[in-house]
């Protein structure tokens, strides 16, 4: 028997957060991603609008489009949109919380798989439909 348990969040989209709290959060969301990757969830919609701020803890929201995954690439996939997410939504402050999710997110899943997931975000990104993100 499988089911699903719902649970009304009440807080406030990370999108919607002052851009000093998304940078100082950045760090907990890859945490949080690392740890869907390190248990083989790729979440498939990685947004600002889909992690929730509630009484200091950040929840992730909207597994619509998530799947048991394992493979590096898919979890680069991951990466490479969130990445895309924060250079248009976010763009000045991207840089400060690109790197603070990076090292949240390495320090879940260890300096090995990190070193490998960011080689293939870069190689997707060089892919020619990704080639016009920095």
């Amino acid at each position: 028997k499988t089911s699903i348990l719902m649970q009304e969040i009440p807080g406030k989209p990370v999108h919607d957060l002052s851009e000093s709290k998304i940078i100082e959060l950045s760090n907990e969301i890859g945490k949080l991603v690392g740890t869907l990757h390190k248990n083989g969830i790729m979440h498939g919609d990685l947004t600002t609008s889909n992690f929730i701020l509630f009484k200091n803890t950040v929840f992730v929201i909207d597994f619509g489009l998530s799947q048991i995954s394992i493979k590096p690439e898919d979890h680069a996939v991951d990466l490479r949109l969130i990445k895309e997410i924060l250079n248009n939504a976010h763009a000045k402050i991207m840089e400060p919380s690109w790197k603070n999710f990076l090292n949240g997110y390495k320090s879940i899943v260890g300096q090995a798989y990190y070193a490998k997931i960011t080689k293939l975000v870069s190689e997707i990104e060089s892919r020619g439909r990704y080639a016009q993100v920095v």
